[in-house]
């Protein structure tokens, strides 16, 4: 897919809008991460390899502890 895109100002950096169209084809969602690398003919934008479930596991620093159940009332069974 190609488009245009105008580059704006945000804060001291510049910014560059991503059409609704490609987020929507390359999953892209505010606040994901990206790698921007500069090519010959401009700039390469990737998006991250880590999935937006890894990188929320990643802050977690201490295993939740188990919670019990009880005991089973009908034919469930908990393995």
């Amino acid at each position: 897919m190609e488009t245009r895109s105008r580059i704006a100002r945000y804060g001291n950096s510049l910014t560059v809008r991503i059409p609704v169209a490609v987020a929507r084809e390359l999953d892209l969602r505010a606040g994901d991460t990206v790698l921007l690398r500069t090519v010959a003919e401009g700039v390469f934008i990737e998006r991250s390899k880590q999935g937006r479930l890894a990188t929320r596991l990643a802050t977690v620093t201490v295993a939740e502890a188990e919670i019990g159940t009880g005991h089973a009332v009908g034919a469930e069974v908990f393995e």
